[in-house]
């Protein structure tokens, strides 16, 4: 590399360790552009606030890789009959930066170029130029931390950042700088060169740059730690997830979706226990399944690996060599809009309560699967009036009923019918409604031949008939990438 003055040994070395990792998951028909002098705006902002200010010579610029899937040669970009075909063929970029032995920064990669993407996860649209053209790519943002300006919990804060950014226009993208500058306010030490961010001061972070951020411990919430971490990955939320082994090593990364659930881990479900309700369940012969519980490996952002790692919740360091196999997921920090305050844990207790306790409880002998999620009731909408199976009264009155921002959605299925992407049975609560007596959450519940209102002036449940025939599950919320 003579762009960063590294010599050929070290070259080869850093390709192999860092660089070639990546390349081994991309396809073999992938080609590359590679453009020097490139300036990368996350690494100058590190550049001017402290590479600088040091002894050896730092470079200003970057390198940046673009891949394609697909053919390609220079002279397409100059023939403008070829660009239609070049942003179809176009997967994304890698940033390398000449801060030695950590070279690997800002990367957005589509996961059509993997290997192997059979999988859902969180992307956004990113916008970029290659050789003079404009170009798009979805993916989700990445980089390696430098371990001076950015470790791994400043770098998991910046990929969140630039995520919804690049989504939603009510946030910034974020620069280290920034970060550095909000949490000196809180810290009582000096913030460069980084020592890592603890739990709350990562979430005092979120909460500064505009989110409700709340977080979830595994000692407090035990058994249901994990399906509360499943529910916020299906509901689109790229989460923090902090990771030890009790000792030497603590970690953060990001869980951005998970593998495709297949029929042979619906089969191996367990039914859901809750000790609340579990008196119930048993005297009615009432078996309830969890979509949250099936087994299966989620996609991880890690700054230490290549773009969408994959691991179980058990062992989300399995990739590491043998001193990180101990660690264990402690805790995770959920970004989510200041106007949601039903969270996951009480969102999924008033639905078992309401379920089994409620005006219209289930059944006796009945079997149902739940698949619990957040979603705006704007992409809510706009897939239920698409969706040609949802019975057409219900769909209506979906579409017609005020909403807030956003809502929790519980489809109620069965093994057999969630195999097929089905269900038959739908509840809706209010997102911004934390009081959960008295039913004030409940928009909508139409399940068991039954449609239940709750009218806010009177205070009172309506239920009358409704035929419910099965209908498709919603599945916006993370993309899908196998082609």
């Amino acid at each position: 590399m003579d762009e960063f003055n590294i010599n050929e040994i070290n070259s080869k070395n850093l390709f192999k360790q860092y660089v070639k990792p990546s390349f081994d998951n991309f396809k073999d028909e992938t080609y590359i552009l590679a453009e020097t002098e490139y300036v990368d705006k996350v690494y100058r902002d590190s550049y001017y606030h402290y590479y600088s200010s040091k002894l050896p010579d730092y470079k200003r610029n970057c390198i940046r890789l673009s891949f394609f899937e697909g053919k390609i040669s220079d002279t397409d970009f100059r023939d403008k009959n070829k660009y239609k075909k070049l942003q179809q063929k176009y997967r994304g970029f890698i940033v390398l930066r000449p801060t030695d032995p950590f070279i690997i920064g800002r990367s957005v990669i589509s996961p059509l170029l993997l290997k192997n993407n059979n999988f859902t996860a969180c992307v956004s649209k990113f916008h970029t130029t290659v050789y003079g053209l404009k170009f798009t790519v979805k993916g989700f943002p990445h980089s390696s931390q430098d371990t001076e300006t950015i470790s791994c919990a400043e770098t998991s804060l910046w990929a969140i950042m630039e995520y919804f950014s690049n989504k939603y226009s009510d946030y910034q993208p974020l620069l280290p700088s920034k970060i550095t500058n909000t949490l000196r306010q809180m810290s009582s030490e000096r913030q460069i060169p980084s020592k890592g961010l603890s739990i709350s001061e990562m979430s005092y972070a979120l909460k500064e740059f505009g989110f409700g951020a709340r977080i979830y411990s595994k000692r407090e919430y035990g058994k249901e730690f994990e399906g509360l971490l499943s529910c916020y990955v299906e509901s689109g939320i790229p989460i923090i997830v902090t990771v030890d082994d009790e000792e030497n090593i603590a970690h953060a990364l990001l869980a951005i979706g998970h593998t495709k659930v297949e029929n042979s881990k619906i089969d191996a479900m367990w039914p859901h226990i809750n000790s609340s309700i579990e008196h119930i369940l048993q005297s009615k012969n009432i078996k309830i399944y969890d979509f949250d519980t099936i087994n299966k490996d989620f996609i991880f952002i890690d700054d230490n690996q290549p773009s969408y790692q994959r691991a179980s919740l058990n062992e989300p360091t399995i990739h590491y060599s043998a001193e990180w196999h101990k660690c264990k997921i402690t805790h995770f920090i959920v970004p989510l809009y200041t106007k949601i305050y039903l969270e996951a844990y009480e969102a999924k207790n008033y639905i078992l309560e309401f379920l089994t306790t409620g005006p219209e409880p289930l059944i006796d002998n009945s079997t149902v699967l739940l698949r619990t999620f957040l979603a705006s009731s704007r992409s809510f909408k706009h897939e239920i009036s698409k969706n040609e199976t949802i019975q057409d009264d219900l769909k209506s009155l979906i579409i017609e009923s005020a909403m807030p921002k956003f809502i929790w959605i519980t489809e109620i299925s069965s093994k057999e019918l969630m195999k097929n992407k089905m269900a038959n049975g739908l509840i809706i609560l209010d997102a911004t409604q934390k009081i959960i007596y008295s039913n004030k959450p409940l928009i909508i519940a139409a399940y068991q031949e039954k449609l239940i209102l709750f009218d806010e002036k009177s205070g009172i449940l309506q239920s009358n008939v409704l035929t419910l025939p099965r209908f498709q599950i919603f599945e916006h919320n993370l993309n899908n990438f196998e082609i």
